[in-house]
Order: structure tokens, then C-alpha cells, then sequence
């Protein structure tokens, strides 16, 4: 199931038009036969690489560029304990969605921030700007801009919301419940014009990622960017 938000004169920024579908990474580091991961395999996963390696998986989040993903990525997506935990013996391939660097990000994103959910809960909402929610990190997540750019707007307007959000299971009524009152919210987060077509779970993982980066550099949401 997809989720379109396609605001009509609202929102913020230049008019334009954009699609951007969830690309699945490919990491040549993996050489299985390709193979369907179980639900939950992703989750899984980024759990296990959480609890054995917080500091690679800070690394990764803490990235700013392409090449500063290469390290973390690859000592994480190698973990053979982690991978015999999620995978179980089942068969993975590169293209795997628990390998995605988008998806990979918000899941551990998610796990490191229920460590640290009261200083979650004390975020507070900022108001909206009528500017360009640019981030430094946004150069080393694999998404379109667009869609980190609205996530980092919604961190930085309604923590509660998105932090409700990651407390629920992923495709569950829970978590489609929680979106429901975000629609309105993620649209106003959007440049005026943009078009996203974008499952739940790309969003879900932007809005983790997004939450984390507000909570480690909380500087970067009381700067001014220029349009």
C-alpha cells in the first residue's frame, strides 16, 4: 500500500513535482541467493546490530556523506551473529529489504531512540517554518531529499506523533492508527506542489531517522537555513 500526499498550494518552497519510489539498496557484500525475507526479518535484525553494535549503528546515523556510510554499513551488514538471528535459515540476497540503507537507518534509528525515551518525550514541538529544512545527514541516507526533508520538518514539528509512531509494530492497525492523524501534519511538511508516492515504511524509517538526528544534534532544528 502507498501513501500520496499531494498538497495543492500549501506547504513550503518552490513549486514542482516529484515521485519518489522506495529503492532498495544493493550491497555487494552479501552473496546469498536471492529470497523473500520473513515479516519482522528487518526488525530483527536491526535490533540485534543495535544491542551489539550501538557504536557502529551511531556511526551510520551520525554519517554525513556517501563515503562515511561505507565503514559503518559494512561492519554491520556482516555481522554473522546478527544475520543467523534475523535470517534464522533462511536464505537472504543483497536486495533484501532488511539491507536497504533507508530501511536499515530508520530501524536503527527506532531501536536507539526507545533506549532513550524520556528524553524522547521532552522534545518539544517547534513551529513551523516557512523555510528549507536541509540537514547535513540527509547526504548519507539513500533517500530522495524530498522525503527526508519532510521528516526532518515533522521531527522538528510534532516529535510526540512520530515518537507514537515507532512505538508500534510495523503493518499492524496500531501503526496504520497512528498515521491517520499525521496525514494532515506530513502534507503541510511538504514543499508546496511536491507529489510523494511513498509506501509506509520508507516513511516510517525517514521519520525515525529524522527523530534521532533532532535528538542527537538538536542545534541543527534552531538554525536558520536559508531558501
Amino acid at each position: 500500500m502507498t501513501i500520496v500526499f499531494c498538497p495543492a498550494g500549501e506547504g513550503r518552497g518552490m513549486m514542482k513535482q516529484l515521485f519518489v519510489p522506495l529503492a532498495l539498496g544493493l550491497l555487494s557484500a552479501l552473496t546469498a541467493s536471492p529470497a523473500l525475507a520473513a515479516p519482522g526479518t528487518a526488525e530483527r535484525l536491526a535490533a540485534c546490530l543495535a544491542q551489539s553494535r550501538p557504536d557502529l549503528a551511531r556511526e551510520l546515523l551520525q554519517a554525513t556523506s556517501s563515503g562515511a556510510v561505507t565503514e559503518p554499513l559494512g561492519g554491520l551488514i556482516q555481522n554473522s551473529r546478527c544475520l543467523s538471528q534475523a535470517f534464522g535459515d533462511q536464505q537472504f540476497s543483497p536486495s533484501d529489504e532488511a539491507f536497504s540503507q533507508p530501511t536499515l537507518r530508520g530501524n536503527l534509528a527506532e531501536q536507539l531512540l526507545l533506549k532513550q525515551s524520556a528524553a524522547v518525550a521532552a522534545l518539544q514541538p517547534l513551529p513551523l517554518q516557512q523555510k528549507r529544512y536541509l540537514r547535513p545527514w540527509f547526504a548519507a541516507t539513500g533517500r530522495h531529499p524530498a522525503v527526508d526533508e519532510m521528516a526532518a520538518c515533522m521531527a522538528d514539528t510534532d516529535p510526540a506523533q512520530v515518537a507514537a509512531l515507532i512505538k508500534t509494530e510495523p503493518g499492524s492497525s496500531e501503526e496504520r492508527a497512528a498515521f491517520e492523524p499525521m496525514s494532515a501534519a506530513l502534507t503541510k511538511c511538504l514543499s508546496a506542489g511536491t507529489q510523494l508516492d511513498v509506501d509506509r515504511q520508507a516513511i516510517r524509517a525517514a521519520l525515525a531517522d529524522a527523530l534521532y538526528q533532532r535528538l542527537t544534534n538538536p542545534q541543527l532544528s534552531m538554525v536558520e537555513v536559508k531558501k
